[in-house]
């Protein structure tokens, strides 16, 4: 989706000005354009209601604040299809891989796809600005890495009972995985602001996963 101004539809207005129930994801939706445009600090609620085509009144009855309102921004980023939960069931089914190098790609493949979704990408850029004036925005957004993070480790673990990889530090491996895949995926496009083609995004992928895998491979077993 663009990130071009919205004029809200003069139903939604009346039917807010009603007493309608309002929709939670057309006011989230609303949101999360304007914050785009004018960040955090720069969105105020009246430009946030106009968007949504709600009245001010209405909006803080549903949302309470703007920091409410975009921690529901974050949360409808993180949620849907391809979403954190998926990308952390993935990650928890390695521990049972028969082939961990093919299911690694896949895992790798799929998060770069996520993290580098135009809207994703964007909010993340505007995140990182803004969590000097406000550090809540980016503990918001990392907490359900740190969930995918932990599923990782904990399948790196069983993996390592089954005498696959050889790997003193599952938390350490994890994040090496995630810095080698995902972090080299987002510094070569300027976290998000360059596409970047399939080919180079399976690149960076399969050389990742390859040089990993090199390092915790069990050499024991031949």
């Amino acid at each position: 989706m663009g990130l071009q101004p919205h004029q809200p539809h003069a139903d939604r207005a009346a039917g807010s000005r009603r007493g309608k129930p309002i929709k939670h994801d057309v006011v989230v939706d609303a949101a999360r354009r304007v914050f785009l445009r004018h960040g955090f600090t720069g969105s105020g609620v009246d430009a946030i209601a106009a968007e949504a085509g709600v009245s001010k009144q209405t909006l803080y009855n549903h949302f309470g604040d703007k920091e409410r309102l975009f921690r529901e921004v974050i949360r409808a980023a993180q949620s849907g299809p391809g979403d954190e939960r998926e990308l952390a069931r993935m990650a928890g089914s390695l521990g049972g891989s028969d082939d961990l190098g093919r299911d690694l790609r896949a895992l790798g493949r799929h998060w770069v796809g996520m993290v580098l979704q135009e809207d994703a990408a964007a909010l993340r850029r505007l995140i990182i600005a803004e969590s000097g004036r406000h550090p809540w925005l980016l503990e918001e957004w990392t907490r359900p890495g740190a969930v995918m993070e932990q599923a990782l480790a904990e399948a790196i673990i069983r993996q390592a009972e089954r005498g696959t990889l050889d790997v003193p530090d599952a938390a350490l491996a994890a994040r090496q995985l995630i810095l080698v895949v995902i972090i080299e995926a987002l510094t070569r496009t300027q976290y998000g602001r360059r596409a970047l083609p399939d080919a180079e995004a399976a690149e960076i992928v399969d050389n990742g996963v390859e040089m990993w895998l090199r390092c915790y491979r069990d050499r024991s077993r031949g």
